[in-house]
Protein backbone atom coordinates (compact mmCIF):
# COMPACT_ATOMS: atom_id res chain seq x y z
CA UNK A 1 0.00 0.00 0.00
CA UNK A 2 1.15 3.60 -0.43
CA UNK A 3 0.97 5.97 2.10
CA UNK A 4 -0.71 8.70 3.09
CA UNK A 5 1.08 9.32 6.46
CA UNK A 6 4.64 10.55 4.61
CA UNK A 7 7.32 9.99 7.26
CA UNK A 8 5.58 8.04 9.69
CA UNK A 9 5.99 3.73 9.83
CA UNK A 10 4.09 0.95 11.56
CA UNK A 11 5.22 1.33 15.12
CA UNK A 12 4.05 5.01 15.30
CA UNK A 13 0.55 3.21 13.85
CA UNK A 14 -2.30 3.09 16.78
CA UNK A 15 -2.90 -0.56 15.31
CA UNK A 16 0.78 -1.83 16.00
CA UNK A 17 1.10 -4.54 18.53
CA UNK A 18 4.00 -6.61 19.70
CA UNK A 19 3.47 -9.80 20.37
CA UNK A 20 5.81 -11.76 23.10
CA UNK A 21 5.76 -15.60 22.58
CA UNK A 22 8.00 -18.52 23.88
CA UNK A 23 10.41 -18.67 21.27
CA UNK A 24 10.57 -14.98 19.87
CA UNK A 25 8.57 -11.82 19.92
CA UNK A 26 7.02 -10.64 16.60
CA UNK A 27 5.27 -7.63 15.59
CA UNK A 28 1.77 -7.36 13.96
CA UNK A 29 -0.74 -4.72 12.10
CA UNK A 30 -4.16 -5.23 14.61
CA UNK A 31 -6.26 -3.18 12.28
CA UNK A 32 -9.78 -4.18 13.21
CA UNK A 33 -12.04 -6.28 10.77
CA UNK A 34 -8.57 -8.18 9.68
CA UNK A 35 -6.53 -11.02 11.11
CA UNK A 36 -3.18 -10.28 12.36
CA UNK A 37 -0.27 -9.94 9.94
CA UNK A 38 3.25 -9.95 10.01
CA UNK A 39 4.79 -6.29 9.86
CA UNK A 40 8.24 -4.47 10.32
CA UNK A 41 8.08 -1.97 12.69
CA UNK A 42 9.96 0.56 10.77
CA UNK A 43 7.90 0.01 7.47
CA UNK A 44 6.05 2.98 5.72
CA UNK A 45 2.92 3.34 7.61
CA UNK A 46 -0.26 2.39 4.70
CA UNK A 47 -3.24 4.53 3.92
CA UNK A 48 -4.95 3.16 7.18
CA UNK A 49 -2.42 4.77 9.40
CA UNK A 50 -3.64 6.25 12.90
CA UNK A 51 -1.72 8.11 15.18
CA UNK A 52 -0.71 6.01 18.30
CA UNK A 53 -1.17 7.79 21.77
CA UNK A 54 2.53 6.79 22.52
CA UNK A 55 3.43 10.15 20.23
CA UNK A 56 1.77 12.36 23.45
CA UNK A 57 4.36 10.87 25.44
CA UNK A 58 7.34 11.35 23.00
CA UNK A 59 8.10 8.04 22.17
CA UNK A 60 6.92 8.10 18.68
CA UNK A 61 7.32 10.46 15.63
CA UNK A 62 3.93 10.16 14.41
CA UNK A 63 1.55 12.68 13.24
CA UNK A 64 -2.06 12.76 13.27
CA UNK A 65 -4.08 11.24 10.41
CA UNK A 66 -6.07 12.86 7.98
CA UNK A 67 -10.09 12.70 8.28
CA UNK A 68 -9.54 10.64 4.84
CA UNK A 69 -7.71 8.53 6.05
CA UNK A 70 -10.14 7.09 9.53
CA UNK A 71 -12.06 3.47 8.94
CA UNK A 72 -14.73 3.56 6.84
CA UNK A 73 -18.33 4.37 9.12
CA UNK A 74 -20.74 1.70 7.96
CA UNK A 75 -23.13 2.87 5.95
CA UNK A 76 -26.49 4.52 8.14
CA UNK A 77 -29.01 6.67 6.93
CA UNK A 78 -28.43 8.75 9.95
CA UNK A 79 -24.94 10.79 10.91
CA UNK A 80 -24.16 9.69 14.15
CA UNK A 81 -20.61 9.90 14.96
CA UNK A 82 -20.96 10.34 18.88
CA UNK A 83 -21.37 7.09 21.82
CA UNK A 84 -22.20 8.77 24.98
CA UNK A 85 -22.95 6.10 27.13
CA UNK A 86 -20.93 2.56 27.85
CA UNK A 87 -19.28 0.44 30.08
CA UNK A 88 -16.22 -0.82 31.25
CA UNK A 89 -14.68 -3.27 33.25
CA UNK A 90 -15.29 -1.07 36.65
CA UNK A 91 -19.43 -1.77 36.10
CA UNK A 92 -18.76 -5.02 37.41
CA UNK A 93 -21.40 -6.56 35.25
CA UNK A 94 -19.76 -5.10 32.05
CA UNK A 95 -16.54 -7.23 30.17
CA UNK A 96 -14.24 -4.88 28.45
CA UNK A 97 -10.98 -2.22 29.20
CA UNK A 98 -11.21 1.49 28.59
CA UNK A 99 -9.14 0.82 25.67
CA UNK A 100 -10.82 -2.20 23.91
CA UNK A 101 -13.91 0.41 24.15
CA UNK A 102 -12.23 3.28 22.63
CA UNK A 103 -10.29 1.15 19.60
CA UNK A 104 -13.85 -0.72 19.08
CA UNK A 105 -15.49 3.15 18.99
CA UNK A 106 -12.54 4.05 16.24
CA UNK A 107 -13.42 0.78 14.01
CA UNK A 108 -17.23 1.99 13.89
CA UNK A 109 -15.80 5.37 12.64
CA UNK A 110 -16.97 7.36 15.65
CA UNK A 111 -15.63 10.41 16.12
CA UNK A 112 -16.66 10.86 19.84
CA UNK A 113 -16.99 7.98 22.92
CA UNK A 114 -18.58 9.37 26.38
CA UNK A 115 -17.54 6.26 29.22
CA UNK A 116 -19.75 6.21 31.71
CA UNK A 117 -19.41 3.86 34.41
CA UNK A 118 -22.14 2.87 36.84
CA UNK A 119 -22.43 5.40 39.79
CA UNK A 120 -24.73 3.44 42.00
CA UNK A 121 -24.93 1.60 45.30
CA UNK A 122 -25.25 -1.85 42.81
CA UNK A 123 -21.53 -1.85 42.42
CA UNK A 124 -20.55 -2.14 46.50
CA UNK A 125 -22.77 -2.99 49.67
CA UNK A 126 -20.98 -0.61 51.59
CA UNK A 127 -19.15 2.65 50.34
CA UNK A 128 -15.92 3.14 51.34
CA UNK A 129 -13.31 6.20 49.60
CA UNK A 130 -11.03 3.25 48.06
CA UNK A 131 -14.19 1.52 46.07
CA UNK A 132 -14.40 4.62 44.16
CA UNK A 133 -10.89 5.87 43.39
CA UNK A 134 -11.99 5.41 39.98
CA UNK A 135 -13.84 8.47 39.32
CA UNK A 136 -11.25 10.29 41.39
CA UNK A 137 -8.50 9.91 38.63
CA UNK A 138 -10.43 10.44 35.78
CA UNK A 139 -7.86 12.94 34.75
CA UNK A 140 -5.48 10.33 33.95
CA UNK A 141 -7.32 9.53 30.88
CA UNK A 142 -6.24 11.06 27.43
CA UNK A 143 -8.30 13.51 25.89
CA UNK A 144 -8.04 11.82 22.32
CA UNK A 145 -7.01 7.70 22.15
CA UNK A 146 -6.84 5.77 18.70
CA UNK A 147 -8.21 9.14 16.83
CA UNK A 148 -11.28 9.29 19.10
CA UNK A 149 -12.18 11.95 21.28
CA UNK A 150 -12.88 10.90 24.47
CA UNK A 151 -15.08 12.32 27.54
CA UNK A 152 -15.56 11.08 31.34
CA UNK A 153 -18.74 10.59 32.63
CA UNK A 154 -20.85 8.00 34.44
CA UNK A 155 -24.47 6.94 34.37
CA UNK A 156 -25.48 8.04 38.27
CA UNK A 157 -28.25 6.48 39.51
CA UNK A 158 -31.57 8.39 41.10
CA UNK A 159 -32.09 7.26 44.63
CA UNK A 160 -35.60 9.07 45.66
CA UNK A 161 -38.21 10.62 44.14
CA UNK A 162 -36.70 14.08 45.23
CA UNK A 163 -34.00 13.46 42.69
CA UNK A 164 -31.55 12.88 44.46
CA UNK A 165 -28.79 11.55 43.48
CA UNK A 166 -26.43 8.16 44.57
CA UNK A 167 -24.10 9.55 46.95
CA UNK A 168 -25.87 12.76 47.74
CA UNK A 169 -25.54 11.67 51.60
CA UNK A 170 -22.53 9.69 51.43
CA UNK A 171 -18.94 11.11 52.95
CA UNK A 172 -15.99 9.96 53.59
CA UNK A 173 -13.38 10.96 56.51
CA UNK A 174 -10.47 9.74 55.17
CA UNK A 175 -8.70 9.50 51.46
CA UNK A 176 -7.95 7.02 49.47
CA UNK A 177 -4.08 6.69 51.41
CA UNK A 178 -5.86 6.37 54.44
CA UNK A 179 -4.65 10.02 55.57
CA UNK A 180 -6.97 12.19 57.37
CA UNK A 181 -9.25 14.90 55.93
CA UNK A 182 -9.33 17.99 57.37
CA UNK A 183 -13.11 17.84 56.79
CA UNK A 184 -15.54 15.17 55.70
CA UNK A 185 -15.77 14.87 51.45
CA UNK A 186 -18.96 14.19 49.96
CA UNK A 187 -18.89 11.21 47.70
CA UNK A 188 -21.00 12.27 44.75
CA UNK A 189 -19.16 15.80 45.01
CA UNK A 190 -16.07 13.99 44.90
CA UNK A 191 -17.40 11.81 41.92
CA UNK A 192 -18.98 14.50 39.66
CA UNK A 193 -15.64 16.46 40.03
CA UNK A 194 -13.55 15.04 37.32
CA UNK A 195 -16.61 14.16 35.07
CA UNK A 196 -17.77 15.99 32.16
CA UNK A 197 -21.16 15.06 32.25
CA UNK A 198 -23.69 13.09 33.46
CA UNK A 199 -26.14 10.14 32.64
CA UNK A 200 -28.62 10.19 35.52
CA UNK A 201 -30.73 6.56 35.29
CA UNK A 202 -33.46 5.17 37.34
CA UNK A 203 -32.32 1.27 37.80
CA UNK A 204 -34.08 0.00 41.12
CA UNK A 205 -37.78 1.53 41.01
CA UNK A 206 -38.58 0.13 44.59
CA UNK A 207 -38.82 3.77 45.61
CA UNK A 208 -41.01 4.99 43.08
CA UNK A 209 -43.41 2.23 43.93
CA UNK A 210 -46.96 3.92 44.96
CA UNK A 211 -45.45 7.22 43.03
CA UNK A 212 -48.28 9.30 41.37
CA UNK A 213 -47.47 10.45 38.20
CA UNK A 214 -47.19 14.24 39.78
CA UNK A 215 -44.31 12.88 42.04
CA UNK A 216 -42.25 11.47 39.24
CA UNK A 217 -42.30 14.71 37.01
CA UNK A 218 -41.22 16.59 39.77
CA UNK A 219 -38.72 13.99 40.63
CA UNK A 220 -37.11 14.22 37.14
CA UNK A 221 -37.24 17.98 36.89
CA UNK A 222 -35.75 18.27 40.21
CA UNK A 223 -32.66 15.87 38.80
CA UNK A 224 -32.18 18.28 36.02
CA UNK A 225 -31.35 21.23 38.67
CA UNK A 226 -28.35 19.47 39.31
CA UNK A 227 -25.30 21.46 37.16
CA UNK A 228 -23.45 18.06 35.74
CA UNK A 229 -26.87 16.14 34.73
CA UNK A 230 -27.23 16.61 31.04
CA UNK A 231 -28.49 13.37 30.07
CA UNK A 232 -31.76 11.66 31.12
CA UNK A 233 -31.10 8.05 30.42
CA UNK A 234 -33.08 5.23 29.26
CA UNK A 235 -36.19 7.19 30.44
CA UNK A 236 -38.73 4.85 27.98
CA UNK A 237 -37.01 1.67 30.08
CA UNK A 238 -37.95 2.53 33.29
CA UNK A 239 -42.02 2.18 32.37
CA UNK A 240 -42.14 5.39 34.62
CA UNK A 241 -45.37 7.77 34.25
CA UNK A 242 -44.51 11.41 34.07
CA UNK A 243 -46.00 14.31 32.45
CA UNK A 244 -43.51 14.20 28.96
CA UNK A 245 -44.32 17.92 28.03
CA UNK A 246 -43.45 19.20 31.36
CA UNK A 247 -39.74 17.14 31.53
CA UNK A 248 -39.51 17.53 27.90
CA UNK A 249 -39.70 21.30 27.83
CA UNK A 250 -37.50 21.36 31.27
CA UNK A 251 -34.84 19.40 29.31
CA UNK A 252 -35.06 21.60 26.05
CA UNK A 253 -35.46 24.82 28.33
CA UNK A 254 -31.94 24.36 30.14
CA UNK A 255 -30.12 23.02 27.25
CA UNK A 256 -30.00 19.12 28.24
CA UNK A 257 -30.79 16.26 26.22
CA UNK A 258 -33.27 13.22 26.36
CA UNK A 259 -31.26 9.64 25.31
CA UNK A 260 -32.18 7.25 23.32
CA UNK A 261 -30.44 4.02 23.99
CA UNK A 262 -29.94 1.24 21.60
CA UNK A 263 -29.84 -1.30 24.42
CA UNK A 264 -33.31 -0.75 25.28
CA UNK A 265 -34.92 -1.02 21.45
CA UNK A 266 -32.70 -4.26 20.92
CA UNK A 267 -34.64 -7.65 20.53
CA UNK A 268 -34.11 -8.93 24.11
CA UNK A 269 -35.14 -5.74 25.99
CA UNK A 270 -37.55 -4.67 22.93
CA UNK A 271 -40.82 -6.15 24.33
CA UNK A 272 -42.42 -3.35 26.92
CA UNK A 273 -40.12 -0.19 25.99
CA UNK A 274 -40.24 -0.25 22.32
CA UNK A 275 -43.45 1.89 22.34
CA UNK A 276 -43.02 3.96 25.13
CA UNK A 277 -39.55 4.80 23.73
CA UNK A 278 -41.00 5.74 20.52
CA UNK A 279 -43.55 8.19 22.34
CA UNK A 280 -40.88 9.96 23.77
CA UNK A 281 -39.05 10.66 20.38
CA UNK A 282 -41.60 11.28 18.21
CA UNK A 283 -42.58 14.32 21.11
CA UNK A 284 -38.94 15.12 20.79
CA UNK A 285 -39.27 15.92 17.60
CA UNK A 286 -42.29 17.97 17.61
CA UNK A 287 -41.15 20.05 20.82
CA UNK A 288 -37.93 20.80 19.05
CA UNK A 289 -36.18 18.45 21.89
CA UNK A 290 -32.42 17.68 21.41
CA UNK A 291 -31.35 13.57 22.10
CA UNK A 292 -28.43 11.67 22.60
CA UNK A 293 -27.32 8.63 21.73
CA UNK A 294 -25.85 5.68 23.71
CA UNK A 295 -25.19 2.23 22.92
CA UNK A 296 -25.38 1.38 26.79
CA UNK A 297 -22.63 -1.32 26.08
CA UNK A 298 -21.47 -3.19 28.24
CA UNK A 299 -19.10 -5.05 26.11
CA UNK A 300 -16.79 -3.52 23.50
CA UNK A 301 -18.57 -5.32 20.75
CA UNK A 302 -21.81 -3.26 20.67
CA UNK A 303 -19.72 -0.14 21.11
CA UNK A 304 -21.06 2.83 18.30
CA UNK A 305 -23.99 0.16 17.03
CA UNK A 306 -27.00 2.26 16.45
CA UNK A 307 -28.91 0.01 14.45
CA UNK A 308 -32.43 -0.14 15.99
CA UNK A 309 -31.67 3.65 16.91
CA UNK A 310 -31.26 4.21 13.11
CA UNK A 311 -34.80 2.31 12.51
CA UNK A 312 -36.45 4.38 15.53
CA UNK A 313 -35.35 8.11 14.29
CA UNK A 314 -36.79 6.56 10.36
CA UNK A 315 -39.94 5.76 12.01
CA UNK A 316 -40.89 8.79 13.57
CA UNK A 317 -39.39 11.16 10.91
CA UNK A 318 -37.08 12.48 13.63
CA UNK A 319 -35.17 16.00 12.32
CA UNK A 320 -30.98 15.12 11.91
CA UNK A 321 -30.52 18.97 13.50
CA UNK A 322 -31.79 17.52 16.71
CA UNK A 323 -29.54 14.65 17.05
CA UNK A 324 -26.62 16.11 19.66
CA UNK A 325 -24.45 13.04 18.71
CA UNK A 326 -23.89 13.55 14.69
CA UNK A 327 -20.63 14.67 15.52
CA UNK A 328 -17.86 15.32 17.85
CA UNK A 329 -18.42 19.40 17.60
CA UNK A 330 -21.60 19.44 18.16
CA UNK A 331 -22.09 17.19 21.24
CA UNK A 332 -19.12 18.44 22.86
CA UNK A 333 -20.38 22.64 22.20
CA UNK A 334 -23.50 20.91 23.83
CA UNK A 335 -22.11 19.95 27.09
CA UNK A 336 -20.04 22.92 27.17
CA UNK A 337 -23.07 25.27 26.85
CA UNK A 338 -25.48 22.94 29.50
CA UNK A 339 -22.19 22.43 31.86
CA UNK A 340 -19.54 24.23 31.12
CA UNK A 341 -15.62 24.00 29.79
CA UNK A 342 -14.21 20.48 30.18
CA UNK A 343 -10.77 20.09 31.83
CA UNK A 344 -7.99 18.96 29.23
Amino acid sequence: MTSRASGSTCGDCVFFGERTGIVRTKNVCERPGEGLRTIEKDAAACDFYQVSPRASFGLGTARAAAPAERLARPASGWQILCDTHCHTLFSRHAYSTLEENVRAAAAQGMELLGVTDHYSSMLYAQQTVQDWQYFLNLWAWPRRWHGVRLLRGCEADIVDLDGNIFGHDVFFDEAINGSKYHRPHNLKKMAFAQCDYVIASVHNKDFTEGASREQITRMYLRVLEDPKVLILGHVGRTGLDFDMDTVLGAVKERGKLIEVNESSLIEQKREGSYDRCRQIVSRCAELGVSISFGSDAHIASLVGHHEAVDALLDEVHFPQELVACRDAETFTGVVESAIGPMAE
